[in-house]
């Protein structure tokens, strides 16, 4: 048997221990390949499809190729340490610390070129559901299939540089251990986990301090203390594993009434150790976990809202504002209705007039007043709500979002020789004006005797279908632009709207995959550490059983034992989550997306039930190896 047969064999006879990580690694050959097949599709190439799909794409394969690295290069680790007692047993036999690198290389380049094949041969099968899949969430027709030679090429050449690297990094930071250590693999004995008190407050102060940051943040001032909220929730969620799940095991080990009842005192001794070892795997899977959760349920909240934000930041579906003369301004108006009725489009038009007025520079430079009434009739065109503005007294809206408008204007502001009191209103006006300046609402009295340096005509349209208009909407534009001479502006609500839907929807799609990504990985974390202490498991249930532990017992403190490596670090990782959530959702608000309670939880109950199924799976696989190598 030669030597790349010897590495052949242990890869195949150890296909149990292999397969998820073999499965994550196929899965992430084939996101990283479809999103290749995207970026390098002629239908994106030549612009059919917005250019901020492309670029989406191309920031998800650096984060799909980053974050391989680490999970694989994780992957490879623990694999190793399983391995001690073998490797031990083949230096016996004369194997040289080079003979034992080539082989970890040998079988590392075995399974990452077997993942390679397959993750494109898999990219290649569902690639034209994926571009579907991505036509009905862009609102474009689909792609067409194509042969993704550069897709290709860009995949195997990044994924076996990936490995190559991986399989070189393993060597060199390889602890050197004696053969006696080798041997005894996952046999030696441990010493019992011990934990700070001062730590373990510690943590309990971090993630506290924390919580109450991102709940206390409102507003655009969630953004200035993002990044110290991530630093604390990461230094309190890895004590939180290291040191305070320690301590409480060992706060419930001394409660004598409950530690010493059935097989509570199986599970608590062990439980201890469990978590120990497994602490910076729990706080790896309840960090990428946060992230997924988090990044899927923003995008999703993005996503379902488009058409509430589109229609609240674009009140009307038609809008044109303009400071030309009478001819100029009825003629324009009139192609749009003609348009309108041409496309068969029924309408409803509203007309206001605001007055621009000049000031000095010391005093308030560029506003547009309108009358209340003819405000609130705008509003109600809208669905907006109406304003009320008392004698004496001018109404300011924000102008763009998170404006500070709670005392307006310091001081007061003078039109028509009267003195009005500002008084501001958060929200935005449903009329704009033209010159971009400030917008003031007025009574009715004031707006007639003001000494207007300008009118600034307003023309509104509501279009029941108005997301049918696109087509519409960019010709009217084209033609008004070419015509028009005076200053004016023009808009239109369906542009905007697929605009965003397209761009919304792509993040979901991108984020998606790449969240999913995530959550596969931090499942074959648990999936590789449980098939780690299968051995010692063995040994363990096997000594107790003979004492008398029944296999209805028996499946009890495995169900708890797994069910906790599975559930622990998902339910830290929904805590950050909703809390991350809570204070996102004022942030939201000023991007107009009105809630993300509905598309979180959605999101977060999706996740649990995956992971409920998947652990399910592995604890019925687990405890039948354990109990048919028991018998």
């Amino acid at each position: 048997m030669t030597f790349r047969q010897f590495a052949f064999n242990n890869v195949s006879r150890n296909k149990r221990t292999y397969a998820a990580f073999f499965l994550s690694s196929v899965f992430s050959v084939m996101i990283f390949f479809i999103y290749a097949m995207f970026i390098y599709h002629p239908g994106v190439e030549n612009g059919e499809i917005h250019r901020f799909v492309a670029q989406g794409m191309v920031a998800a394969e650096y984060i799909i190729f980053l974050f391989a690295f680490f999970f694989l290069f994780y992957c490879v680790g623990a694999f190793l340490k399983r391995r001690e007692k073998e490797f031990g047993i083949l230096m016996m036999h004369g194997m040289t610390q080079g003979q034992r690198n080539r082989l970890i290389f040998m079988e590392n380049m075995m399974i990452g070129s077997l993942s390679i094949v397959f993750g494109i041969g898999l990219g290649m099968v569902l690639g034209k559901l994926f571009f579907q899949f991505a036509g009905f969430l862009l609102d474009v027709e689909p792609l067409p299939f194509y042969l993704p030679l550069d897709a290709m090429v860009l995949t195997i050449v990044c994924f076996l540089c990936l490995f190559v690297a991986i399989s070189v990094f393993t060597v060199l930071f390889l602890k050197r251990s004696n053969l006696l250590e080798l041997l005894q693999g996952s046999q030696r004995p441990k010493q019992e986990p011990k934990a700070s008190v001062f730590l373990s407050l510690l943590a309990a102060a971090l993630l506290v301090m924390a919580y109450a940051l991102a709940i206390w943040a409102k507003g655009a001032f969630v953004m200035v203390l993002m990044f110290p909220v991530i630093a604390l929730t990461i230094a309190g969620t890895y004590l939180l594993f290291t040191q305070l799940s320690v301590f409480l095991i060992r706060l419930m080990k001394r409660n004598r009434h409950f530690y010493w009842n059935k097989t509570n005192l199986v599970t608590l001794s062990d439980l201890a150790y469990r978590m120990k070892d497994n602490a910076r795997m729990f706080f790896l899977v309840c960090i990428v976990s946060t992230v997924a959760f988090c990044a899927i349920g923003t995008l999703a909240a993005l996503a379902s809202s488009i058409t509430e934000t589109t229609v609240r930041t674009n009140p009307y579906a038609f809008e044109y504002v303009t400071s030309a003369d009478a001819n100029q301004r009825e003629a324009t108006a009139a192609r749009i209705e003609n348009a309108l009725k041409d496309g068969g489009f029924p309408f409803e038009k509203w007309e206001v007039t605001t007055k621009y007025l000049s000031f000095n520079k010391e005093e308030h430079q560029g506003i547009s007043i309108v009358g209340v009434t003819e405000y609130n009739r705008a509003a109600r065109a809208a669905d907006a709500d109406e304003v009320q503005v008392g004698d004496g007294e001018a109404v300011y809206y924000q102008r763009w979002p998170g404006e500070d408008v709670s005392g307006a204007e310091d001081g007061s502001l003078t039109v028509a020789g009267q003195q009005l009191k500002p008084r501001g209103i958060e929200g935005f006006s449903v009329i704009r004006s033209l010159s971009g300046n400030q917008l003031v609402i007025v009574a009715d009295s004031v707006y007639a005797q003001a000494k207007e340096s300008n009118f600034e005509h307003n023309y509104f349209y509501q279009v029941d279908r108005w997301k049918e208009t696109k087509e519409l909407s960019e010709k009217l534009e084209a033609e008004i632009s070419e015509e028009h001479d005076g200053a004016y502006s023009f808009g239109a609500r369906a542009p905007i709207y697929q605009e965003l839907k397209q761009m919304a929807n792509t993040s979901l799609f991108i984020g998606l995959f790449v969240g999913v990504l995530f959550f596969v990985a931090a499942g074959s974390f648990l999936y590789f550490r449980l098939y780690t202490d299968l051995e010692s498991d063995r040994r363990q249930y096997g000594a107790i059983t003979k004492i008398g532990l029944s296999e209805k017992e028996l499946s009890r403190i495995v169900t708890t034992q797994i069910g906790l490596l599975f559930f622990v670090p998902i339910i830290v990782a929904i805590v950050h989550s909703a809390v991350a959530f809570v204070s996102l959702n004022s942030l939201l608000k000023l991007m107009m997306i009105a809630s993300v309670v509905k598309p979180t939880a959605i999101v977060l109950a999706s996740f649990v039930l995956v992971q409920f199924v998947y652990f399910w799976i592995i604890r019925n696989r687990y405890l039948f190896n354990l109990k048919r190598s028991m018998q």
